[in-house]
C-alpha cells in the first residue's frame, strides 16, 4: 500500500493551476446567483402594497391586520404564530430598507409592529416555561447567567 502525503514535492505543481479567489468576490458571485435565481413572490408583493397603503395607521393597526390575515386556502392564519409574524415583518423592514424608505413613517410603524410580535413571542415563551416547569424544580432559581 502506498500513501501520498499533501505536502510531497508534487504538491506544488499540482496546486499552481487552482487560482486564489478572495472570501469578497466569492460572497458576491454568491449574492449575484441568488438575487439572479430569485422569482417574485405573488402573495409577498401584494401584502407588500397592502402594507404601503396602510401607511399612518399605526403599528397596532398594523399588527391586527397581519394577524386576521388568511392564508391560501381562506381559513387557516396566514401567520398563525409570533415568530411567523416577526418574520414577515423583518421581511417587510429588509424590503423598505432595500428601497430607501428606513426614515419612512410606515418602517417605525412596522418596525413597532414587529416589537408586538416579539413581546408576545417573549410572553408566550415565558408562560410556556413556568408551566412546564416541574414543582419543587429549584434549578431555575440556582442556575447562574
Amino acid at each position: 500500500m502506498k500513501i501520498e502525503t499533501i505536502n510531497g514535492p508534487g504538491a506544488l505543481d499540482r496546486d499552481a493551476n487552482l487560482s486564489v479567489e478572495t472570501l469578497e468576490s466569492r460572497l458576491l458571485a454568491a449574492g449575484e446567483q441568488t438575487s439572479a435565481s430569485k422569482r417574485p413572490d405573488p402573495a409577498f408583493e401584494h401584502l407588500y402594497q397592502l402594507l404601503l397603503a396602510m401607511e399612518g395607521q399605526g403599528e397596532k393597526a398594523i399588527h391586527a391586520f397581519l394577524r386576521t390575515l388568511r392564508g391560501a386556502d381562506g381559513e387557516t392564519a396566514a401567520y398563525p404564530t409570533a415568530s411567523a409574524l416577526m418574520a414577515i415583518t423583518l421581511k417587510v423592514l429588509f424590503r423598505l430598507k432595500e428601497e430607501g424608505l428606513e426614515k419612512s413613517p410606515l418602517y417605525k410603524e412596522v418596525s413597532g409592529a414587529n416589537g408586538l410580535a416579539f413581546a408576545m413571542d417573549v410572553f408566550v415563551k415565558g408562560v410556556t416555561r413556568d408551566v412546564f416547569q416541574t414543582m419543587g424544580d429549584d434549578a431555575w432559581e440556582k442556575s447562574e447567567w
